[in-house]
C-alpha cells in the first residue's frame, strides 16, 4: 500500500506540472502535450541556433535519467538541420570559434562576465565552477548566483528576484561601465 502511495504521489506531482505549464489557465480538459501553448517564445530562433552554431548533444537511457533511451545522432541531427534550414550545420563551429576542448582556455578574452545560477539545469555545461578571475587576459568576473537558473539575472527585474540574482545584476552594470567608460589616461600607439 505505501508503495502505491507513494507512485500516486510521484505520478500526480508529475501531472500538476504538465498542468501548471500546458494548461495555466485551467481551461483545457485534456492536455496535448505535443503542443505548445505558449506560443513559440522564440524557440524557432533557438532551433536555428541549436542546428547551425551551438549542437548539444544529449542522450538519455532511463537508467540515469527519467528519459526514454534515446542516443544522440550526430549525422541524423546534421541532416535534420541542413533539411530545416536549408543551410549548413557547423557542430564544431562553438569550439573553433571560441576554442575549448578538455577545460576552459579563456586565456586570449577580455571583458567577458560569467554567470550561473546555481539552479539552472544547464549549469553543469557552465563555468560555475571557475571562481579565478585571472582566467582570461583582463577583467572577467565570474559569478554563481545561488538562487538563480537559466539567464534570470538577464531578465526584467521582479519583487520575487532574489537577493543573489540583485548582486549579480549590480556586478554585471558595474563591469559594463568599467568596459564602457573612457580610459583614465590617454593611450598613445
Amino acid at each position: 500500500k505505501q508503495w502505491y502511495q507513494r507512485r500516486v504521489a510521484i505520478t500526480a506531482g508529475i501531472a500538476a506540472g504538465a498542468q501548471m505549464y500546458s494548461n495555466y489557465t485551467g481551461q483545457l480538459r485534456c492536455l496535448d502535450l505535443d503542443s505548445d501553448p505558449a506560443g513559440d517564445l522564440g524557440m524557432t530562433g533557438w532551433d536555428f541556433q541549436a542546428c547551425l552554431e551551438m549542437i548539444l548533444p544529449i542522450s538519455s537511457n532511463r537508467s540515469t535519467d527519467m528519459f526514454p533511451d534515446e542516443q544522440f545522432d550526430l549525422e541524423s541531427y546534421v541532416a535534420y538541420c541542413e533539411e530545416r534550414w536549408n543551410s549548413t550545420a557547423r557542430p564544431f563551429w562553438l569550439k573553433y570559434y571560441f576554442g575549448g576542448g578538455d577545460g576552459y582556455d579563456f586565456s586570449g578574452f577580455s571583458n567577458i562576465f560569467f554567470s550561473n545560477g546555481r539552479l539552472d539545469p544547464w549549469a553543469v555545461g557552465g563555468t560555475a565552477l571557475i571562481l579565478d578571475e585571472d582566467i582570461c587576459l583582463s577583467d572577467c568576473p565570474n559569478v554563481l548566483i545561488e538562487d538563480g537558473a537559466h539567464h534570470l539575472d538577464l531578465r526584467s527585474s521582479n519583487p520575487a528576484d532574489p537577493e543573489s540574482v540583485l548582486m549579480a545584476r549590480k556586478l554585471e552594470v558595474e563591469a559594463i561601465k568599467r568596459w564602457t567608460s573612457p580610459p583614465a589616461t590617454k593611450v598613445e600607439l
